[in-house]
C-alpha cells in the first residue's frame, strides 16, 4: 500500500469530520444565541435573577400560607396565656 492510496482512503474522513465539526460549532452559536436573547429576562441590568411568573405565583402563595400559620399559632398562643392566667387565678 503506497502513500497515495493511504491518502485517498483519509481524506475523505478527515472532509467530513471537518464538516461535522463545523455543523456543531454552528449548532452551538445558535444555541448560545438563543441564551444569550433570553439572559435579560433572566437578570437585570444590577445583576440579580428576575423570578419567572411561575415561580412568583408559587413564592406568594407559600407566603401567603406562612403569613396564616403564623397568624394561627399567634391565636393559639393567645388562647393558651389566657387559659394560664385564668388558671393562676382559682
Amino acid at each position: 500500500m503506497n502513500w497515495s492510496d493511504v491518502l485517498k482512503a483519509v481524506i475523505p474522513i478527515v472532509v467530513m469530520s471537518l464538516a461535522w465539526l463545523l455543523g456543531q460549532v454552528n449548532n452551538f452559536s445558535e444555541r448560545l444565541t438563543q441564551i444569550e436573547g433570553k439572559m435579560p429576562a433572566l437578570i437585570t441590568k444590577e445583576g440579580t435573577p428576575t423570578d419567572s411568573p411561575i415561580s412568583a405565583e408559587k413564592r406568594a402563595a407559600i407566603k401567603e400560607q406562612i403569613y396564616k400559620d403564623i397568624n394561627d399559632l399567634h391565636v393559639r398562643l393567645k388562647l393558651l396565656e389566657e387559659r394560664q392566667s385564668q388558671a393562676q387565678k382559682r
